[in-house]
């Protein structure tokens, strides 16, 4: 018998006396990546409250954490399936894991051993796993079915966000609206982050001024670090987009002074990234001047590559402009090489799954053909 059908032997008897399996979830905070364990008995929109036991007097206590306070959570449901599936999700094997999430839901057997509490975030990982590995018209039905089958669950305004870059990739705007709507309507911090996604809405459209006000709402409505961050990144979107290079940087680097989240701290360096690009754009520098500008930009790039992988947003993104820097870099005397290694970034970005979904594997493949004449 393996040791994991060994375990599920033992934890069969433990019930069957009596004594049921007591779970080990982790609760991850933000302030500091503080690790709380114990056993999750809700997750919702009103918070997270976990039960824990001291181990020298066993005495339980229960502790309310606000879902602004938890960078993530890591269900124990004492599933091998589950556990195989999350590590192929953390370690970005997203086909992988949809399949196996997708087991999961399709074995009403296998479902019904999961905790209640812990059910939405299966639903939540499989249409977040099919958004992440290429594949957002199926992940749309995905995140629609958790959001309706579990309305007020801790992983609602997630699964919004994730089904707004859904629809801006498949050109699907018209959803937008209403889950705009639906976001609002929980509370105040769900409302600044509806007006963050509406501002990105509106920035893919090329509508950078109503986009900044959006922003600028998010940023003055909420008071969760990681939605100023992001709603800061916007803004400095925009003020690139409008050549404002100066007050582009300065607002990446007030985000990552003030110790931005991941996937924030990844989108500033791809902003400050883009206002080198556009400062060579404008001040049309030579020489060393240009190189060193250049590897700047391309540095910029590399730290979201390297540094700051899961967003594949950011890192499509960063792919991409990666490459056009090293096409800029390649016309410099002694670095042809660069082409090569501009092209290689461009083909990955249209033939990897996780990427090619992406509004940017379009540009990389343009790109291309440009190179190609």
């Amino acid at each position: 018998m393996s040791l994991l059908g060994a375990r599920f032997l033992l934890i069969g008897v433990l019930v069957g006396a009596g004594l049921a399996y007591a779970a080990e979830d982790r609760v991850i905070m933000v302030r500091n990546n503080e690790v709380r364990s114990g056993v999750i008995t809700k997750a919702d929109l009103d918070g997270v409250e976990l039960q824990m036991r001291d181990a020298k007097t066993s005495q339980v206590a229960k502790m309310t954490m606000g879902g602004a306070e938890i960078a993530n959570i890591e269900w124990d449901s004492g599933s091998p399936e589950y556990r195989s599936a999350m590590a192929n999700y953390d370690s970005q094997h997203y086909a992988e894991g949809v399949r196996d999430f997708q087991s999961i839901l399709n074995d009403k057997d296998d479902l019904e051993k999961f905790r209640a509490v812990c059910k939405p975030a299966l639903y939540f990982y499989y249409a977040q796993s099919l958004y992440l590995s290429g594949k957002p018209s199926e992940a749309i039905p995905a995140f629609e079915k958790l959001m309706n089958e579990f309305k007020n669950s801790y992983y609602v305004p997630a699964a919004v966000g994730s089904l707004v870059d859904c629809a801006i990739i498949t050109k699907d705007l018209s959803k937008v609206p209403p889950l705009l709507s639906q976001l609002r309507a929980l509370g105040m911090e769900q409302k600044a982050l509806a007006d963050y996604y509406e501002g990105q809405m509106l920035l893919a459209q090329n509508k950078a001024k109503e986009a900044d006000s959006k922003f600028a709402a998010a940023a003055g409505g909420s008071s969760v670090p990681s939605t100023k961050g992001m709603a800061l990144m916007g803004q400095a979107k925009c003020a690139v987009g409008e050549g404002n290079l100066v007050k582009a940087r300065d607002l990446a680097q007030k985000a990552l002074a003030a110790g931005a989240p991941r996937d924030v701290s990844g989108a500033a360096h791809l902003v400050i990234g883009d206002a080198v690009l556009a400062e060579v754009e404008a001040q049309k520098p030579t020489g060393d001047v240009l190189q060193t500008k250049l590897m700047d930009a391309l540095l910029e790039y590399m730290r979201v590559l390297e540094q700051y992988r899961g967003n594949v947003d950011n890192e499509a993104q960063a792919m991409l402009h990666a490459g056009d820097a090293l096409i800029k870099l390649s016309k410099l005397p002694n670095r042809s090489a660069d082409m090569h290694r501009a092209i290689t970034l461009y083909t990955k970005l249209v033939q990897d799954p996780r990427y090619r979904s992406t509004r940017y594997a379009g540009l990389a493949e343009t790109a291309m053909k440009a190179i190609r004449r």
